[in-house]
């Protein structure tokens, strides 16, 4: 218990380590490509929640939401954990680093327990072709009500026409008889 008390109450405190450049022999060269990639990668893994947040707001109704989310928050902890990285050739925070990799490792495993809870209703979507086979029989089925409700109400139609001739039938016919008597 006191090394993780030890732990938080220094967490800013780098004086227990050098600064990466003066740990091993590093040349300008293998240094800055270490230093610029894991900037490279932070931008990236910066960058990719980015569009996630935006695709999220352009389909808010797409299915499996939160693990979108747990993607964006796995990917900018891994992020973070690359620019810390680069940033202990200048200031050796390594507690910040594990501190950082620790909640990377917690959120890696919350979304892989998502994806593996998720991710067979995912596979019992259905596929864009079924979809289109199934709007295809749905565009089908109602193009044939409709043409069964206009031949019903054509047929409507005509009875109640044939049904006012032979009322004005009736009448005539009763006028007539009226007429003869």
């Amino acid at each position: 218990m006191e090394q993780i008390l030890d732990f938080f109450q220094n967490l800013l405190d780098t004086s227990d380590w050098p600064p990466r450049w003066y740990c091993g022999t590093w040349s300008d060269f293998h240094g800055w490509l270490y230093i610029l990639s894991d900037i490279a990668i932070w931008g990236a893994y910066f960058a990719i929640p980015v569009i996630i947040i935006w695709f999220i707001q352009k389909r808010p109704d797409i299915p499996f939401l939160p693990v979108f989310w747990l993607f964006g928050a796995f990917i900018v902890l891994c992020g973070t954990t690359h620019i810390i990285d680069a940033l202990i050739f200048w200031w050796p925070n390594y507690r910040i680093g594990a501190l950082t990799r620790f909640f990377t490792a917690i959120i890696s495993w919350v979304t892989v327990f998502a994806l593996v809870r998720d991710l067979p209703k995912a596979l019992r979507l259905k596929k864009p072709e079924e979809l289109k086979l199934e709007v295809e029989k749905r565009e089908s089925s109602e193009n044939e009500l409709r043409s069964q409700n206009e031949l019903l109400e054509r047929m409507f139609s005509e009875m109640n026409h044939r049904e006012k001739m032979i009322k004005e039938l009736q009448a005539e016919v009763a006028r007539l008889k009226n007429a003869g008597s």
